[in-house]
């Protein structure tokens, strides 16, 4: 994983972990664990097009400045992120991806720019 100011390390988080966190934090209530709980996903319908391309281009600048990419499929005002880190190995099937802390940090911002545009 890079990190366009500092290099960071992945760390997998454990799947007792993310169904904690997902339990536990209020903010990542609407993410679900899928792709064999290797991958953490949010789906969300704006009112505009205009807010769903404004959300989006918030999302894409935090994702290019921690160096890590969402898979993103958008329709008018329905948005789809999927946050994986392919840098780590799971165990569990031997799949070339896991969830991490950085996909936990960057839910959380998800998280947080979607609350401005819950209040418009």
């Amino acid at each position: 994983m890079y990190n366009k100011v500092v290099r960071v390390d992945a760390i997998k988080i454990s799947l007792k972990e993310v169904s904690s966190l997902l339990l536990k934090t209020g903010s990542l209530a609407q993410w679900q664990l899928t792709h064999a709980n290797t991958q953490l996903t949010r789906e969300h319908t704006f009112k505009t097009f205009e807010q769903t391309w404004g959300f989006l281009t918030q999302v894409s600048m935090r994702a290019h400045l921690l160096g890590h990419h969402p898979t993103i499929t958008t329709s008018y005002n329905k948005v789809k992120i999927d946050l994986t880190t392919h840098d780590i190995i799971s165990e569990a099937d031997k799949q070339s991806s896991a969830i991490s802390d950085i996909d936990i940090k960057f839910a959380k911002r998800i998280e947080k720019y979607l609350e401005l545009y819950s209040s418009k």
